[in-house]
């Protein structure tokens, strides 16, 4: 019986994974080079605007080892000003800022006890002083971008381009880079994290582009003030530990949807502990959680269509779906170890190894189809290729990473269930150039 009902709850799980990722890949390979002009930043605007003015927001809390090139980098835009926020960093951070000078660059710092009370205040911080400054020049709001980069990012050399080329369009208000790894890869575990960016998500966020729900990452997103004052407010970001996301679903309920830039993208510094990994993770398994708070406006809303309701209900019973789905695998898989004998002892040799290759086969599939689209992905980018060795295990590690989140998961809900909401730091390394 207990059987039956894990049997049961795994298929449901497996029939949802199979048919979300079947559309997914059916946008990707059939809609998305047909509509490729409809993607932000890939129109051809008749003029670019050249009173856009960019401020981008860097939130820094010991990121002494990464954000002086993560600075020198956006300071290389001439038409960006930057607006780095230390929250109260223990580390040489503000020493490592201090030593670029530029009139581009604006260090904000917060300070023991207003600080350490989550990425979304930080942003918030960062907006009040943007507002200052474009008031005080008497710069108009509708004419205002404001990005937020990550500490140990890197944009693209053609990123201010593609963004001009959206902004320029007055009716454009907020579009979500694509997002990749950086490719000097010390490990499978950080080709896996960058083959989830750059393929997988991307092909998650093309259909979401076509659905109107494309969702907003704390890495690459970048809007116009205007919209954004007048329908959210001054402090748009909330106290989610999934920041991001639940600014996409405010946005959504006041009627401004995402856009997606495909063809351009922030680079990212991969993880490469394990140990590192699940942690973040359980970040952003309990910061969609954390969304859940705006479930009963999401379903009331005249303002969203089902397609999109679907999409955000999706977002958030992930976390459920997965934990429900990992333990049925794991009880399914111990019964089947503790009843080995009887059920497979009467099996043609034959028989049974085409039932082992058939499931070994059918759990690699996604692995396989994946790999493809990453190889394709990485040698139409010109990134650099994969060692025959990393492309064999490829499909093996798609298949499984999944496998660790399951202690990421069970985290996450512990967190939660004792409303333990403080930010889970992850720590970068420094960058190779």
């Amino acid at each position: 019986m207990l059987a039956v009902i894990f049997t049961f709850i795994w298929g449901i799980a497996l029939f949802i994974f199979l048919f979300y990722s079947l559309i997914s890949l059916l946008f990707r390979a059939i809609s998305y080079p047909r509509d490729f002009c409809r993607f932000a930043g890939n129109q051809q605007p008749a003029e670019i605007d050249k009173d856009l003015r960019y401020f981008v927001i860097v939130p820094c809390f010991n990121e002494a080892g990464v954000i002086k090139q993560t600075l020198t980098n956006l300071l290389n835009f001439d038409q960006f000003e930057v607006i780095v926020v230390d929250d109260a960093s223990s580390d040489d951070s503000v020493a490592q800022i201090s030593q670029l000078n530029s009139p581009r660059l604006h260090l904000l710092r917060r300070y023991v006890p207003n600080a350490h009370t989550g990425k979304g205040d930080v942003l918030n911080f960062a907006l009040n002083y943007i507002c200052q400054i474009i008031i005080r020049q008497k710069i108009a709001f509708n004419k205002t971008i404001v990005g937020v980069i990550d500490a140990d990012a890197r944009l693209a050399d053609n990123a201010l381009e593609r963004l001009n080329a959206y902004f320029s369009s007055p009716q454009t208000n907020i579009t979500q880079m694509r997002v990749k790894m950086y490719p000097h890869f010390k490990n499978e575990l950080q080709i896996l994290q960058d083959i989830e960016f750059f393929s997988i998500n991307h092909m998650a966020q093309i259909m979401r582009m076509y659905t109107r729900t494309v969702g907003l990452s704390g890495n690459g997103q970048f809007f116009r003030l205007a919209p954004i004052l007048a329908k959210i407010g001054q402090h748009p970001w909330g106290n989610a530990l999934l920041d991001d996301y639940e600014l996409t679903i405010k946005m959504m309920l006041r009627q401004l949807s995402v856009d997606y830039m495909t063809d351009t993208y922030v680079y990212q510094e991969a993880l490469t502990s394990p140990k590192k990994f699940i942690r973040q993770r359980s970040r952003w398994v309990q910061g969609d959680l954390n969304c859940l708070q705006y479930l009963p406006r999401i379903i009331k809303s005249k303002i969203l269509s089902r397609t999109q309701k679907l999409g955000i209900y999706y977002f958030l019973i992930q976390p459920w779906l997965n934990f429900l789905a990992d333990l049925a695998i794991i009880v399914l898989t111990t019964i089947a170890a503790t009843h080995w004998h009887s059920l497979y002892a009467n099996l043609p040799p034959l028989t049974l190894l085409v039932v082992l290759a058939g499931l070994a086969g059918f759990s690699l599939f996604w692995g396989v189809v994946f790999g493809i689209f990453y190889y394709y992905d990485l040698y139409h980018y010109h990134e650099p290729r994969l060692s025959y060795r990393q492309l064999i295990m490829l499909p093996l590690g798609i298949s499984y990473m999944y496998v660790i989140l399951f202690f990421s998961i069970i985290m996450a809900f512990w967190r939660w269930g004792l409303h333990e909401n403080s930010w889970i730091k992850t720590e970068h390394g420094k960058k190779e150039s």
